[in-house]
């Protein structure tokens, strides 16, 4: 039956008024905040509605277009601080699959369309905010990533269309194996995997001790596929809602009798940490660093105690320090000067360093050359880590290693020259950043530390690397005010305090702004300061050896989905070996 189609009208006019009062707000200010969000979700809204006015015309078409719509708006507000919702986010646009799977045999490109709509929405609800670093390179990020999305979604379809009964399960491994790639290489972006989305509700999720984060993406993922078998089997319906309790409940009561049993092991150690607030855009770069090291000092002073073992300051406190030649810094005589205030305290900071290329040294590929005149040098810049304390001249250094795509790494630059200009808009440069291959721990009187610097805390088995060696607490160093008083920085706190709880590793959190914290070994956070305030905080943490599960045996869920993955994918194609083979008997 058709629709009329002039019931569109006022909702194509709604969202061109939203993105258009979006436009006009970010063209006449400086920091946008949430405004972004009107911008993106009405021109995204205005485009796809127009898509849907010109190319369908049936009742049918209009639930579609509205379930894929449903499944986006849901799975977009899970991730901001409403984790119960992914466990029903798929199923308005896993039943829109099911009814268009029913009918006539449809082109893939019908739900390609349909999913790359939901996809898009939960991507620009959920990260926005990304827009506020950089408003065209985050568009294309909301556009690659949803085009990635569709990867499992439509192999999973295609599957179902071989081996029917295969379509969920397919799903399932195929989207984990999805998210374990997208952990993997160089346009990195994990922040919307699915067990990263529970983070708002620790006392959920305990267990990730046992399976880490991808154990809730299987989570999720099952609960919406066997919601979507209650809506479409009438006969079982009730034994499938009893079984959708008993998937959802048992997880929950699990972690309930994991976080009354836990206890909080190891040396208690005080820890002071400084937030100095400098706004990242337009002040922290341009303001004196002799005013920032005299503010730091002063926040320093007044809260650490003779107790204090650690002080921390956040991502990049000062940046162009040479490596090898610290000794004789201004910067880092300061810090020491501090540092022997009481006895052995360390300062942990995260800096940016340079090291210059010796000559026949091998090249990184970030190595750059100098512009210095005389012989061609050739040095790389690098976002590091440096434990400074009050005696000797050794200062440990880490390089930050997974970078940032597009800010701080141009992703496979050699063959793809064209995102110069994104590169370039996003600040970053075709250089990028250095790194080191492994990870590596801070150590102080048998106390050691996992370094780790902003966006690697949201790799659950990139920060295990520093755990196997034998760090017994996590200090996060990071720099959140890029994105304005957004979902941003309160995720990226949610999500590497997943951390604590795969690891059973207190952390202590320092933002130039955002939230710094203390997060204790089952997840909860203490002392979490505001947004836009300078300040500092004390308190103790414990440092443990404790081993874990998941620390013993890693990602075995991603192990076996990938298995499974390529078990169902050759069955697929033997099943179309098969049809051809009976097809020229």
């Amino acid at each position: 039956m058709k629709f009329k189609k002039n019931y569109l009208l006022p909702v194509i006019l709604l969202s061109g008024i939203l993105a258009t009062y979006g436009a006009s707000y970010m063209l006449k200010n400086t920091f946008w905040g949430h405004t972004p969000l009107y911008l993106l979700l009405g021109s995204w809204l205005v485009l796809s509605l127009s898509v849907f006015w010109k190319y369908q015309s049936t009742n049918e078409h209009l639930l579609y277009f509205l379930l894929s719509t449903a499944s986006g708006l849901i799975l977009g507000k899970a991730f901001v601080y409403t984790s119960p919702l992914l466990c029903i986010g798929f199923i308005p646009l896993l039943y829109a699959t099911y009814k268009l799977e029913q009918g006539s045999r449809i082109f893939m490109w019908a739900h390609f369309l349909y999913a790359f709509h939901a996809f898009m929405l939960w991507n620009i609800l959920a990260t926005y905010w990304v827009a506020n670093a950089a408003l065209v390179p985050g568009l294309v990020a909301f556009i690659l990533n949803s085009l990635f999305m569709c990867i499992p979604w439509l192999a999973a379809i295609w599957i179902g269309r071989k081996i029917k009964y295969l379509w969920l399960p397919a799903l399932i491994v195929f989207w984990i194996s999805y998210e374990w790639g997208h952990h993997q290489w160089d346009i990195s972006w994990p922040w919307l995997s699915l067990g990263n989305g529970f983070a708002f509700y620790p006392n959920w999720i305990q267990w990730y001790e046992y399976t880490g984060a991808f154990g809730g993406s299987l989570w999720a993922l099952s609960l919406n596929a066997l919601g979507l078998y209650i809506l479409i089997s009438k006969k079982l319906r009730l034994i499938l809602c009893f079984s959708a309790m008993l998937l959802l409940g048992i997880p929950i009561y699990i972690s309930s009798s994991i976080l009354k049993t836990t206890e909080l092991n190891g040396e208690s150690v005080e820890v002071a940490i400084v937030q100095p607030n400098y706004e990242p855009h337009f002040e922290k770069f341009s303001v004196d660093e002799n005013l920032q090291m005299i503010q730091f000092e002063k926040l320093s002073r007044n809260f650490i105690s003779p107790h204090t073992k650690y002080l921390i300051w956040p991502e990049t406190s000062f940046e162009y320090l040479e490596i090898g030649a610290f000794a004789n810094d201004w910067r880092v005589i300061r810090m020491r000067d501090l540092c022997n205030m009481y006895g052995k305290m360390c300062l942990v900071t995260g800096l940016g360093t340079l090291r210059t290329f010796r000559e026949g040294e091998t090249l990184s590929e970030a190595a750059r050359p100098s512009n210095r005149g005389g012989p061609t040098k050739y040095f790389e810049i690098q976002n590091s880590a440096a434990q400074i304390c009050g005696t000797g001249n050794d200062f440990p250094v880490y390089v930050k290693s997974k970078l940032v795509p597009g800010v701080e790494t141009f992703p496979y630059r050699h063959l793809l020259p064209f995102l110069k200009p994104i590169v370039d808009k996003l600040g970053g440069s075709i250089y990028g950043l250095g790194k080191q291959k492994e990870r590596s721990v801070f150590e102080s009187d048998g106390l050691k530390i996992a370094p780790v610097i902003c966006y690697e805390s949201i790799y659950g088995a990139y920060v295990g690397e520093y755990i196997r060696k034998g760090a017994q607490a996590i200090f996060i160093m990071t720099n959140d005010g890029w994105w304005d008083n957004t979902p941003g920085y309160r995720q990226h706190l949610y999500f590497g305090a997943l951390r604590a709880i795969e690891y059973r590793r207190s952390i202590a959190r320092s933002a130039n702004t955002g939230v710094s914290c203390f997060i204790d070994a089952k997840g909860e956070i203490k002392d979490r300061t505001e947004y836009g305030k300078s300040t500092a905080i004390r308190n103790n943490i414990r440092f443990s050896n404790q081993e874990t599960f998941y620390l013993k045996y890693g990602d075995f869920i991603v192990y076996i989905a990938l298995a499974l993955s390529f078990l169902i994918l050759m069955l697929g194609f033997g099943a179309i070996l098969k049809v051809r083979f009976l097809k020229n008997q």
